[in-house]
């Protein structure tokens, strides 16, 4: 009887002890999550019912762009309502230091190293490029334009349609992009300029693939993943220009004094995950993952047939504000 009686306590101690060590391996946190995203909603939505299903955790959203959730973070900054900002791009957190706190995720260690932060805010869940978008029935592909240098042909005066920086990260990028290769004087924003003057500037990104797709406009300047979908739909084509684009980490930080911090650093765990990312890459062509080991997409131009500048993130981030009010000088004197 009394070994009988050892056995069933060495048997229920050892079951105790696995719990405690499934239960110890088990993050903590709060149970919920505020999302404040600028990212596709199809892409948001996803991964947070992902998220919330693996985790228990109720997750809500709010969605916007990528300015104007910049600047209810920072009118809410006394009392942060959300717990991470999910969207722009890498330099966007090292822009707003006194909005974000710095995070570095275990999972930073399987990240192709060129995808790191050096400011250590982001969180580089997937990477993204800036190419042209051109609708099949109004433009021939040799007709297209080639390069960005191009959108300043008279030509196309009328007929290209492209976000507002200071609404958009991704429109931003692109024009830190047109700055980075003609030069950050007089010379590239004269540049600049001339090309402001064939575009219809609107002030939602997801308008400009979505004109674009319905033939509204015969040319876009948008990001890689919107022009795919309409690749992949036979609708569009896609140029990658031949004067450079960028491949940068697009962005998710958390909010320096978030409700539920620790719900925030499982979230970023996350989406740097080897499931999450072999997710984005399955269900959302376009987005090119940052982990080791996760293959891209086999419908889009691999990495390395791209002409890619070396993107300043540094200069993108401390030069935010000026870049910033001066196209919107250009953006009022050409728009009239």
């Amino acid at each position: 009887m009394k070994t009988l009686f050892k056995s069933l306590m060495t048997g229920a101690m050892a079951s105790l002890a696995l719990g405690a060590a499934a239960f110890a391996q088990t993050p903590a946190h709060e149970g919920k999550l505020v999302v404040y995203a600028s990212h596709p909603s199809e892409m948001v939505d996803h991964f947070t019912k992902m998220f919330g299903d693996k985790y228990g955790i109720r997750v809500t959203t709010v969605k916007a762009g990528t300015g104007e959730l910049l600047n209810r973070i920072r009118a809410e900054r006394n009392r942060p309502a959300a717990d991470v900002m999910w969207g722009g791009f890498s330099d966007t957190g090292a822009s707003a230091p006194d909005l974000f706190d710095k995070y570095s995720s275990p999972e930073l260690a399987k990240v192709e190293p060129k995808m790191l932060d050096a400011n250590g805010y982001n969180t580089p869940f997937a990477a993204s490029t800036m190419v042209m978008m051109y609708n099949k029935s109004q433009v021939k592909p040799d007709q297209a334009p080639k390069t960005w240098a191009d959108l300043a042909k008279p030509e196309w005066k009328g007929k290209i349609v492209h976000a507002d920086p200071s609404k958009s990260s991704s429109a931003l990028a692109a024009l830190n992009t047109w700055l980075l290769i003609y030069g950050r004087d007089d010379k590239g924003w004269t540049m600049v300029e001339n090309m402001t003057k064939n575009m219809n500037i609107i002030l939602k990104s997801s308008l400009v693939f979505q004109q674009v797709g319905r033939g509204e406009y015969p040319i876009g300047v948008t990001y890689e993943e919107a022009a795919i979908n309409y690749v992949l739909a036979g609708t569009a084509g896609i140029v990658y220009p031949a004067d450079g684009t960028l491949l940068e980490p697009e962005g998710m930080f958390i909010v320096k004094g978030a409700p539920n911090p620790q719900a925030s650093k499982l979230f970023a765990d996350f989406l740097l995950s080897e499931e999450a990312q072999k997710e984005l890459t399955a269900k959302f062509p376009g987005r090119r993952p940052t982990r080791q080991g996760v293959q891209t997409h086999p419908e889009m131009k691999p990495a390395g047939e791209l002409k890619l500048i070396d993107y300043d993130a540094k200069w993108a981030a401390t030069s935010r504000a000026e870049v910033l009010d001066r196209m919107q000088k250009i953006i009022v004197k050409t728009q009239q």
